[in-house]
C-alpha cells in the first residue's frame, strides 16, 4: 500500500510538473510573438515611410530603442535622421 501511494505522489508530481512547464513555455512563446509581431509592424511602416529595407538596423536595437522608433517615426523625415536620433538614446 505505501509502494502504491509513494507511486501515486511520484505520478502527480510529474503531471503537475508538467503542467507548469506547459504554462511557462505558452507564455514565453506569448512574449515571443508579441516581439516578432511588433518587429514586423514597424519593419512595414518603416518601408512604407523610408523606403528602405530596414531589416538589420531594426533587428540590432533593444527594447527601448524599438520604442523610440514607433513613436520617432512620426516626426523623423528621413531614415538617416531616425537613425540619428536612435543612436542619441545609447
Amino acid at each position: 500500500m505505501a509502494i502504491q501511494m509513494g507511486e501515486a505522489r511520484y505520478r502527480y508530481g510529474l503531471e503537475d510538473s508538467f503542467e507548469e512547464g506547459k504554462i511557462e513555455g505558452k507564455i514565453e512563446g506569448e512574449k515571443i510573438g508579441i516581439q516578432k509581431g511588433r518587429i514586423s509592424l514597424l519593419l512595414k511602416l518603416l518601408k512604407s515611410k523610408y523606403h528602405e529595407d530596414c531589416s538589420a538596423w531594426l533587428l540590432s536595437l533593444n527594447d527601448e530603442q524599438m520604442e523610440a522608433v514607433s513613436s520617432l517615426i512620426l516626426v523623423c523625415n528621413s531614415f538617416q535622421e531616425l537613425k540619428n536620433q536612435v543612436t542619441i538614446m545609447k
